[in-house]
């Protein structure tokens, strides 16, 4: 069964596309900062002082102040995307979003 966002309401538009204004190029700017710097404080470690983030098993020591830039920014960039989809079930709910369902499974048969 596969569904198709049909309608939006004027409302289901503004809050969308506000927050996606927003929480778009904020993930963006993690994901580039996250490449640039080699990982993230979230797959990162403290450890006597010493702070350090990680990607694939590969772990860097960065300042004080880079982890906790780099903590943050995950933080608001998987918050952000994570509102987005809680706005669109609520506005789905709220029926300011139609969702049409096509019975067929996509290739033609019932």
């Amino acid at each position: 069964m596969r569904g198709r966002f049909t309608k939006f309401s004027r409302r289901a538009k503004w809050i969308l596309y506000g927050t996606l204004l927003i929480a778009g190029p904020n993930f963006l700017a993690f994901w580039v900062t996250d490449v640039y710097l080699g990982g993230d404080a979230l797959n990162g470690y403290v450890k006597d002082n010493h702070y350090f983030i990680c990607a694939h098993g590969s772990c860097r020591e960065v300042s004080r102040a880079t982890w906790t830039y780099s903590y943050w920014h995950v933080v608001t960039a998987f918050g952000g995307i994570l509102l987005v989809l809680i706005e669109a079930a609520v506005l789905t709910t709220t029926r300011d979003i139609i969702v049409e369902y096509d019975p067929l499974n996509g290739r033609g048969d019932r």
